[in-house]
């Protein structure tokens, strides 16, 4: 056998080594320790808490928004006048289309917040996305909505306490509130627990409560529909 023959070096796909002698990572990213490399990217391994945690701030965040979202629907909706009359009391116009107006609006504003919702948590939470994220986009969602709904209702019996102290003739102006809902977790659990589960289903509809979630499911699935790695993450390999 020749000098030629003996310096032949017999290389696998297998070997870990290239023809010069350095090491060749593996086709999914090198380990080590508890890091795996991509493209000379080290990245910390993930956990089902970690995305749990990620996904319960995220719900957080969005739920605190429903202070400001309450502050704009009340702003921006139109009132129904009401005159106080002897023992009684009656709106200005005949058929009042603010009473419809006050849902559109609030169910317009959970629209908007939900497609930015989506938008943000996608692009701010990148090493996070997955199903625990849409999760904490949805629950928070709901609970944004649920406080500026709240806040609403509260206005709005402090309205109807006003206008029964207010003297005969006073005009005011109501305040927005939500009617296409049906929500009454405390009448759905007293029903659930003499096993009614109908009427425990009809003390809990959402109903413009729900706008929000939805928007912001439909927004996040889309996009996600729309990327070019299976994990949807930027720290894994195309």
């Amino acid at each position: 056998m020749n000098d030629d023959a003996e310096r032949t070096v017999n290389l696998r796909p297998d070997d870990g080594a290239g023809r010069e002698g350095a090491a060749v990572a593996p086709a999914g990213g090198a380990r080590s320790g508890n890091t795996t490399t991509y493209g000379g990217r080290e990245r910390s391994e993930r956990t089902i808490g970690r995305d749990l945690a990620a996904a319960g701030f995220l719900a957080v965040v969005l739920t605190a928004l429903g202070f400001p979202a309450a502050m704009l629907w009340q702003i921006v909706t139109p009132r129904v006048e009401f005159v106080v009359l002897e023992g009684a009391w009656a709106s200005i116009e005949t058929y009042p289309s603010a009473y419809v107006e006050g849902d559109l609006v609030f169910a317009g504003i959970g629209l908007v917040l939900g497609v930015l919702a989506a938008i943000f948590s996608w692009t701010s939470m990148r090493d996070r996305r997955g199903p625990l994220m849409l999760l904490g986009l949805v629950i928070g969602s709901i609970g944004c909505q649920v406080v500026a709904w709240k806040i609403g209702a509260n206005e709005w019996q402090r309205f109807w306490d006003s206008v029964e102290r207010a003297p005969v003739g006073a005009h005011m102006w109501r305040p927005p509130s939500v009617l296409f809902t049906g929500l009454d977790p405390a009448a759905a659990w007293a029903a659930l627990k003499v096993g009614n589960f109908t009427s425990a289903l009809d003390a809990l509809q959402l109903g413009a409560l729900a706008v929000m979630a939805l928007a912001a499911t439909f927004t996040y699935t889309v996009i996600a529909g729309w990327s070019r790695r299976p994990s949807l993450r930027t720290d894994a390999p195309e």
